[in-house]
Parts: structure tokens; sequence; C-alpha cells
């Protein structure tokens, strides 16, 4: 999952929490929480913070979540058994933040905020309705295009799951582009979008 350049709101203050890999004290939507259980997986990713049950915090880097792993951030919460796989668990998250937008796209197709297809969403993009755009993994075509023109306006653009991933979200048999009006979806997709990029990134 990739993108590209960024239209986001600036983080709100709020709560703090620290991160169990580098130690530092950040704004708890900058960490990922995971709840700790007694069985398999011990470590639940909670992206929203609604599981309930105790809880560990970490950025959601892999160079953070491998310092967690190396110097017992991990452990201490799993009572000292320091058992956890790196990239078992980076897969884990992955798929959340991939099942999370998946739900933000169905989110935004029921209250009929997409535009679907490369000449609506070129044609979004020229009129500044769109906050975000999204194109599948094995998108063809025009789609050097639209990624530069979204550069050009200053949108997101979010490399997700393949045509027929997106078609099925939509309604559809394949669909390779959308557009994204609602801003307050635009920017939630393009956080999780972020994050999810942030854990291929070297430690």
């Amino acid at each position: 999952m990739t993108m590209a350049t960024a239209r986001t709101e600036p983080r709100a203050a709020g709560p703090t929490r620290t991160c169990v890999g580098c130690r530092q004290r950040d704004a708890r939507g900058a960490l990922l929480r995971f709840v700790v259980r007694d069985e398999a997986p011990r470590l639940v990713p909670d992206p929203r913070h609604r599981l309930p049950g105790k809880g560990v915090s970490v950025h959601p880097r892999r160079s953070c979540l491998a310092r967690a792993v190396r110097k017992g951030g991990f452990a201490r919460a799993l009572g000292g058994k320091n058992d956890v796989d790196l990239d078992a668990l980076c897969a884990l998250i992955a798929t959340r933040y991939a099942e999370r937008i998946d739900g933000l796209l169905l989110a935004a197709r029921r209250t009929g905020a997409t535009t679907l297809g490369t000449d609506a969403t070129r044609s979004a993009l020229h009129g500044e309705s769109a906050h975000a755009v999204v194109l599948a993994e094995d998108a063809e075509g025009r789609r050097g295009e639209i990624v530069a023109l979204a550069g050009r306006v200053g949108v997101t653009v979010v490399h997700h799951g393949t045509k027929e991933r997106l078609g099925r979200l939509m309604g559809r048999a394949d669909l390779g582009v959308l557009a994204i009006h609602d801003p307050r979806i635009a920017s939630e997709l393009v956080a999780v979008a972020a994050r999810a990029q942030d854990l291929s990134e070297a430690e």
C-alpha cells in the first residue's frame, strides 16, 4: 500500500501515551493500542481504541515495533514472556488496517460520497471536490495521469487492494479508481493508509 502527496488536517491535542518501543510520549491517536490476552494471539491490535482489557501502546512503525520486541516493551506487558514474532505482528496489523480502509470505503459508498471510474475521478480532481483518491494496486491505463493530477491539486492517492476488491466494495465487477468526497472519511482513510505504509519501512 503506497501513497502520494497528502492533504491532511493538523493533529488535535488530547490524551497522551508512552510508546513501549521508542519510550517517547505522543498523542493517544498517534499510537496503536494493543489489547493483551491470555490466549493466542497474545497481542490484538485495537486501532480504534475500543476493545476492553489491559492495553499497551506503540507507534505503528516497524522500527518502534521492533524495539518493543527486542527491548522488552511487549514482554513487560505479557508478564515477562518475549515470544512476539515481529513479522507476524506486522502482518496482523496490516490486515486490520486494510479492513479499516474497506470499512471507510463502504461508509463513503453508503453516504454517496464516492465518484467511480477514471473519467469521473479526473473530473472530481479538476473540480476540487475530491479529498482523496483510491487506486487499485493492479490498475492500468491512465493511472499515471490520475496520480499526476492528484499531486498537482494536493490530493492524496492511496493504493489499496485490487480492482476486484474495490469493485466488490463498490458494487461492481471491478474498479480501478475512485474519489472520496467526504473530508472526514478521506482524512481517516489517508491516516490509516499512512500507518500501513509505515509498517513496511526499514527498521
